[in-house]
Formats: structure tokens, C-alpha cells, sequence
């Protein structure tokens, strides 16, 4: 287990992540480019490659991976893509690179250091992405979904992202999305946003949606004499949504949980009137939901899991959570300061 999750061996084993704006993306760029091989430096089981030639067919596949094992069982080459990946003329590189953030691979005693000891990122994936798209012009790659809200799909040739609420994996349900990239750098309102396949919006708007905090109110999360609950993440009940309440309204030992490392739950002292509480709940649930519908959750965190009904679960991080609180507070008293 510790060698699989070293060399982030999670193989995507159901086609569901070639969705049809996936495969027309690829058919595109194939018949407008002459490109005549197919290619990935992750390959695993190949079981991408496979999946892609079923639907799109490609002359030649290309596979480099880490695993000897799996190099003399299947034939591919042999090649440490976290540190390099060549350049093939007429190809497109299709993959589901390793994930494993720096501090989880300290944590875990993984011996990962090579890779981020020259590097700005703190998640392998974003090293092997680098090197992708060094090496190749047309991308197709599975990738952690919070690769939506990080700074480095601004700076690169970001296609189309596809949100996948249906997880591709078997052993691990990790949040994850296709990134198409070809060899046009763009602005963000050219970036397209689907959610399974369905088209949710550009990446611009999405943006645009964010609500960031000013600061100019005290709040103060995972405070024992807060009055007001959060919580924080979705259940997988299909019952249990991301919400704020009084604290006795929430099924939950706050004493008993509630740390300074606290995340899912949270009690917050914010000074509002006893009287304008009830209110102060209603216009925070309000922003929060219209945030939710408007953004078809994007916005939001996601977290590992589906409900019950198969939606993708969502946390709501406290820096989002503050500009909420403060957008509910200015809104009641019609003032930017407490």
C-alpha cells in the first residue's frame, strides 16, 4: 500500500470521465492538428489509452510509467515523469498523474523530497502537470478538483474543465475533474466549466461569484461562548447541508469536539443584537444558497464522497464563511463597518 500510494498508483478503471465535451475536445484537436498518437507518461494499467482509442482512434500509443513491474508485464517504457517528459511530434498526452500533497507525504513518511525540493508546488500533480505541459501542446488530464479554485490554471492553456461527481476510481474517492489544455494561452472568459455534461458556466463568471472578506468585522471562529453554529460541510444524508444556525439547533457536542483545528463544525462570537440574531441567520443562509445555485457549487470546497443521491459533497472554508457573515451583517444594518 505504501509503494501504491508513493507512486500515486490510484488507476482510473471506468471510462465515465470521457464525457462528450471530453471526447469531442480530443476529436478536435486531432482531425484540426494531423495528430496520430496518443500518449501517457502516467500509464499504469493503460487503461486511459484503451478507453480513449474506443472512442477516438489513434495510430499509435505511447506509455511510460515508474512501476518495473508493470513496465515487463505490459510493455511500456520505462520513465520518471515527475522529473522529465519528452516531446512526440503529432501526439496528445492523456493522463491521471499522481496526487499527494507535500505535507501529506511528510506525514506519511513518503521519501517525495526530489520532487519538492526545487519546486514551487505543494502537490505532485502540479509538478507532473508542469512537466506535461512542457512537453506536449494538447492535454487531457484527471486531476484533484481544487485544482479549480489554485492560482496555476491562470497562467497556462486551460481548454475546459469537467467536474466529475461520479468517481472514475476504485480504491479512492478523491474529488477529481478533467482539465483540457491546448496551445492557445486565454482569457478566462474562454475557460468552459461543466459539471458532469453538463455546461455550468465560463470560468470568469465563476470567479466573479467568489465573495472575499473585508476584515472589518470581529468574528471569531471555533470559540467555545460563540453563539452562532456553523456547519460547515455536507452530509452524506441528502439532509444535512453546509449551514448557519444557533448553536442548540445544531445535533452536535461542541464542548466536546470543537478545537482550534476544528474545520467541519464551528461555534463564532460575532456581535449581533440578541434580537437580530434570528435575522442574521436567515440573510447568512440566503447569500450562502444563491452562492451555491448561482455557482452550481464551484465555489465551494469539495470534499471526498457523494450523498446518498450522488451530489458531490462541499465544505465551506472559514474565509468564505467571514465574507458571508460580513455581507449578511452590512446588508441588515446597511453599513460596511461593525
Amino acid at each position: 500500500m505504501k509503494q501504491k500510494i508513493e507512486l500515486g498508483q490510484f488507476f482510473t478503471k471506468a471510462n465515465i470521465w470521457l464525457k462528450p465535451q471530453v471526447i469531442n475536445f480530443i476529436s478536435d484537436v486531432k482531425n484540426s492538428h494531423c495528430l496520430n498518437t496518443i500518449f501517457d507518461p502516467f500509464v499504469g494499467d493503460g487503461d486511459l489509452l484503451n478507453a480513449v482509442n474506443e472512442k477516438v482512434f489513434f495510430d499509435n500509443k505511447i506509455g511510460f510509467d515508474i512501476d518495473k513491474n508493470l513496465i515487463q508485464k505490459l510493455h511500456w517504457k520505462y520513465n520518471n515523469s515527475l522529473i522529465n517528459i519528452p516531446h512526440f511530434d503529432n501526439t496528445i498526452l492523456v493522463t491521471n498523474p499522481p496526487y499527494i500533497a507535500k505535507q501529506s507525504a511528510t506525514r506519511k513518511g513518503l521519501n517525495l523530497q526530489q520532487y519538492f525540493q526545487n519546486s514551487i508546488y505543494d502537490d505532485v500533480y502540479l509538478i507532473a502537470l508542469d512537466n506535461c505541459l512542457k512537453a506536449q501542446d494538447f492535454i487531457v488530464a484527471i486531476i484533484p478538483e481544487s485544482f479549480i479554485n489554485s492560482n496555476y490554471l491562470q497562467k497556462h492553456r486551460l481548454h475546459s474543465i469537467t467536474i466529475l461527481e461520479e468517481n472514475p476510481f476504485v480504491d479512492t474517492e478523491n474529488p477529481v475533474c478533467v482539465a483540457c489544455f491546448d496551445d492557445k494561452i486565454k482569457n478566462l472568459d474562454s475557460i468552459k466549466i461543466y459539471k458532469n455534461d453538463i455546461y455550468i458556466d465560463n470560468l470568469h463568471n465563476i470567479f466573479n461569484l467568489k465573495l472575499s472578506p473585508s476584515n472589518n468585522i470581529e468574528i471569531n471562529f471555533n470559540n467555545l461562548n460563540g453563539w452562532l453554529g456553523l456547519r460547515a460541510i455536507d452530509s452524506s444524508n441528502d439532509e444535512n447541508f453546509i449551514s448557519f444556525d444557533f448553536k442548540e439547533n445544531i445535533i452536535y457536542d461542541w464542548e466536546k469536539n470543537i478545537k482550534e483545528t476544528s474545520r467541519h463544525f464551528s461555534l463564532i462570537n460575532i456581535k449581533i443584537p440578541f434580537t437580530d440574531r434570528k435575522n442574521f441567520i436567515i440573510e447568512c443562509n440566503n447569500i450562502l444558497n444563491n452562492l451555491r445555485k448561482k455557482s452550481a457549487d464551484v465555489v465551494l470546497t469539495p470534499f471526498k464522497g457523494n450523498t446518498k443521491k450522488g451530489v458531490r459533497r462541499r465544505r465551506l472554508d472559514f474565509k468564505l464563511a467571514r465574507a458571508i457573515m460580513e455581507n449578511a451583517y452590512n446588508k441588515i444594518y446597511n453599513t460596511n463597518l461593525i
